[in-house]
């Protein structure tokens, strides 16, 4: 398959995985992280759009994803995802089974519970891992084209930084794999909405005929600029899914036969809380 790393990416090919990783974030060794490539390799374990998962293949791509990883698979929790713009905090008081669904949806989690592996899937939405080394907490965030107009990137920072008592300065944002505004081309209604809201943020959307090109990615970036983080701690995976989508699993170059990736993001460490699978 093609070689999809660049300067912010190393992209790690084995006989039966392949996923990209941060190059910044490679410097830390308490954090694991992956984004996964490659349309062999689905990991979906859910019911999305009428199509029925096959969850036993998607268990088995994530053990042998955690493997390489050197994590335990035992302490992986997703994300619920629904398109909403809420956030799940994980701290010592929950005991929650790898991939339950609890009542309210939630498309973000964060923790700073060393063994925790937070997961969230994806197959065109954009993906941010967050990681703050100063009071060592981690967020994984799935962040569609709703996500992203309810500022669900902004309500994780603010939660980083109420709940943890994180510096947006010292947080790092890292922006996995997405479409991107060469591709995510919108009607008028939700041209409307994006314009009125996001006005002030310059060259987030341009014409092209009747139709609407809308830069989210740049969005979340501007989201975070406002809130202190700082430029040089947002690193940018500049891959658009729907460009490579012979290599990466994409909603809109797939259509009903779409597969999902994942991201997963840990810091190392024995974790207690977790339900064995």
């Amino acid at each position: 398959m093609k070689d999809l790393s660049n300067k912010n990416m190393l992209h790690i090919i084995k006989d039966d995985m392949s996923y990209l990783q941060f190059r910044k974030l490679l410097e830390y060794p308490e954090i694991a992280h992956a984004y996964t490539v490659g349309l062999d390799n689905n990991f979906r374990t859910f019911i999305n759009s009428g199509i029925t998962s096959n969850y036993e293949t998607g268990i088995s791509n994530y053990k042998v994803l955690c493997n390489y990883l050197d994590i335990n698979f035992n302490g992986c929790i997703r994300a619920s995802l629904n398109h909403t713009s809420d956030i799940k905090i994980i701290d010592s008081n929950n005991n929650l089974p790898f991939f339950e669904n609890d009542e309210r949806r939630h498309d973000g989690i964060i923790t700073n519970i060393n063994g925790i592996n937070l997961v969230t899937n994806s197959a065109d939405c954009i993906t941010l891992l967050l990681y703050d080394k100063e009071k060592g907490v981690i967020a994984n965030i799935h962040s569609g084209w709703k996500g992203t107009y309810n500022r669900i990137l902004e309500n994780a920072l603010r939660s980083m930084h109420e709940y943890y008592g994180c510096s947006y300065k010292d947080i790092m944002i890292f922006i996995c794999p997405s479409i991107r505004e060469c591709h995510f081309e919108v009607d008028s209604d939700v041209f409307e909405i994006f314009d009125k809201r996001f006005k002030k943020y310059p060259n987030i959307i341009r014409t092209r005929g009747n139709k609407w090109l809308i830069d989210t990615v740049l969005i979340n970036k501007y989201m975070s600029l406002d809130l202190g983080v700082r430029e040089d701690n947002i690193y940018d995976s500049e891959i658009c899914t729907v460009c490579n989508k012979d290599e990466i699993n994409s909603f809109r170059a797939h259509k009903a036969n779409f597969g999902v990736n994942a991201a997963i993001i840990g810091m190392k460490g024995k974790v207690k809380c977790l339900k064995k699978n």
